[in-house]
């Protein structure tokens, strides 16, 4: 695996650990604040004019992958009305 691969995977399943508990706590909330992050890496993503690398590229890659996974669980927690307190 290269240096690229693994920092990639570092990189989603950190995303991933930080929202897992957000998501079932909240999902609603959640949601708000993975739609402005996914927006703001997105346009960050098409920004490369300061040559961030590809180490960098693949950071930003592994975020957005890991926030549309974030995002699909807010919703179909929200769809399917689960939240925290119902698991209990």
């Amino acid at each position: 695996m290269s240096l690229i691969d693994k920092k990639y995977d570092e990189t989603f399943s950190s995303i991933l650990r930080y929202y897992e508990e957000r998501i079932d706590a909240d999902p609603k909330g959640t949601l708000v604040l993975v739609n402005q992050e996914l927006e703001s890496q997105n346009i960050r993503f098409g920004n490369n004019w300061t040559g961030r690398g590809v180490v960098m590229d693949a950071v930003i890659a592994a975020t957005i992958s890991a926030l549309e996974i974030v995002r699909s669980a807010c919703e179909y927690s929200i769809e399917n009305n689960i939240t925290e307190k119902e698991n209990v």
